[in-house]
């Protein structure tokens, strides 16, 4: 494993992977990870980005970027299934706001698996740390197919 990768579990293959796998992280939502988020992604909203201005918002106050929220998830099926499958879809619903520092804690479940496709499809919820549903959906995950499985288990342990 190179200084780039954290640790991650074990190359996991679709039939190690069960229906009712689930992972949950926690995560506390920073300005400076808002102000690297938007930089990154070219949003710049003031909504994001000003507090002056999303003072004056229905929000009151700045609010994270949905996305950067998203990018949690993803976090999340990575320590769920290791390296060995990629993020293929999302369904997306935002049903409230993140501010920053709040604390979300985000869960993927697998709920269903398509063998003839090797996709895994996981239910996605984050909650703030008040409980309430801030971001759900569903999100599919495909299995990749490595030239040679036992380098691809070897780069990883």
């Amino acid at each position: 494993m190179n200084a780039n990768t954290p640790n991650l579990p074990a190359l996991l293959r679709f039939d190690d992977v069960e229906i009712g796998r689930a992972q949950v992280i926690d995560h506390t939502v920073t300005e400076a990870e808002v102000e690297a988020f938007g930089k990154l992604s070219g949003d710049l909203n003031p909504l994001h980005m000003d507090d002056a201005f999303a003072s004056r918002s229905p929000f009151g106050r700045r609010v994270v970027h949905g996305l950067l929220t998203a990018a949690l998830v993803s976090a999340a099926h990575t320590e769920l299934t290791g390296p060995g499958f990629a993020y293929v879809g999302q369904e997306l619903r935002f049903t409230g706001p993140v501010y920053i520092g709040d604390t979300v804690t985000i869960n993927v479940c697998v709920v269903e698996k398509k063998p003839a496709k090797r996709v895994l499809v996981m239910d996605t919820t984050v909650r703030n740390q008040h409980g309430h549903v801030v971001l759900s959906g569903l999100s599919a995950l495909k299995e990749l197919r490595f030239v040679d499985a036992n380098v691809a288990r070897t780069a990883v342990a």
